[in-house]
């Protein structure tokens, strides 16, 4: 979608939590919440992980990162931002570029259009990938909360070549802590799952079944198959609590 283009009115659009974007840390986090509350994982789990490594690590690769702009993203997210940069005078909005790196202000000056439209055009047809260095501290007093943080999420979580590393530590049923890695090998690990963002996607919306995933080879299993095996009811319990855990996805 073009950044001039109008799009849905801003008070007309619904707004959400960053805990409610998938995949982000702040998701995850819910996400362990609900595994442990979880009274079948309790019963299914019971016994993994104590005394020995029963952590898992979901390894989502290739999000669409480099092939989508920012205003790919949920309308919700980028729209305030570009309705903020349009309602600014010149003045103020001069006063944000001239703060802005070199090569973001050669590019607003080499666009058509007002100012607004420049500037806005600039930062809402940036590629994902690319979002963290177009963001200078001037620009950030006047984007979306929600917006902000993502672009810290996309900086510090996703790695360079675009995947995502969670890593979930799993014990007796319970979720005690989450993180994201920047390699596979960063933490130690019993399980895990691999698979593209948008198989994850169809497995989290309920349109694709763990057991169909793994044996059609969708999603990768790394693991001792032996637990695998032993603990396969759990395993499926843990898909059902992401796909029941309310998510929006941003790509």
């Amino acid at each position: 979608m073009s950044a001039q283009q109008t799009g849905t009115p801003a008070d007309e659009l619904t707004y959400y939590e960053l805990d409610e974007y998938f995949p982000t840390t702040a998701w995850l986090e819910t996400y362990a919440e609900a595994l442990t509350k979880s009274e079948a994982l309790d019963h299914e789990m019971n016994g993994w992980g104590t005394d020995w490594n029963g952590d898992f690590v979901f390894e989502i690769r290739n999000l669409p990162i480099f092939e989508n702009a920012v205003n790919d993203l949920p309308e919700e997210l980028w729209r305030n931002l570009g309705d903020a940069i349009r309602s600014l005078p010149d003045s103020t909005l001069e006063a944000v570029v001239e703060t802005a790196p070199e090569e973001i202000q050669d590019n607003i000056a080499a666009r058509t259009g007002t100012l607004q439209d420049r500037a806005a055009a600039e930062l809402l047809e940036t590629p994902i990938a690319e979002s963290p260095e177009k963001v200078w501290p001037g620009l950030r007093n006047i984007m979306p909360e929600v917006l902000d943080a993502l672009v810290d999420e996309l900086d510090e979580h996703v790695t360079d070549e675009g995947h995502i590393y969670a890593w979930l530590n799993m014990v007796d049923g319970d979720c005690r802590e989450t993180a994201t890695m920047q390699s596979v090998d960063e933490r130690a690990h019993r399980v895990r799952l691999t698979g593209e963002y948008e198989d994850w996607k169809r497995l989290l919306s309920g349109d694709l079944g763990l057991l169909e995933a793994v044996m059609g080879g969708t999603l990768q299993v790394t693991a001792d198959m032996k637990n695998v095996l032993q603990y396969m009811d759990a395993q499926l319990v843990m898909v059902e609590t992401a796909a029941e855990t309310d998510k929006r996805f941003l790509f």
